[in-house]
């Protein structure tokens, strides 16, 4: 598995990296056993149409992942993360749109930094009421 640790669209940077990792590497970074599939959730709400996400956001621990990554507990895929008990399908949204509602947030999310979603601004006439 490969986890970049530049934004792909840094138009500062000269070379994009891309960091090789091992099992033990990874299962270091998730906290426990982690297992890795080619990716399945698309960035489309479309049926089977668009790209599939680099990076995915798991809605119980804030967090994101690459697209692919998941803790197999029993018949279910978690979250990668050893202490969330988000499904890694179900609880998942593609990075990109978490993005959209968060324009300060990196195009390429770190690997375990938590990003809380903004909550909307309430209109400053429900102040005076």
């Amino acid at each position: 598995m490969n986890i970049s640790n530049v934004p792909k669209r840094n138009a500062g940077a000269a070379v994009q990296r891309e960091v090789a990792l091992g099992q033990g590497e990874l299962e270091k970074l998730f906290g426990g056993p982690v297992s890795t599939s080619p990716s399945r959730i698309a960035n489309s709400p479309r049926l089977f149409h668009g790209k599939f996400a680099d990076h995915l956001w798991c809605g119980c621990c804030k967090r994101a992942f690459p697209n692919g990554m998941y803790r197999q507990v029993g018949e279910f895929r978690k979250c990668p993360y050893a202490d969330c008990d988000g499904h890694a399908s179900v609880d998942a949204m593609p990075w990109e749109r978490i993005k959209a509602g968060n324009p300060d947030y990196p195009e390429t999310p770190a690997v375990g930094k938590r990003y809380p979603m903004q909550p909307p601004a309430q209109p400053v006439r429900s102040a005076f009421f």
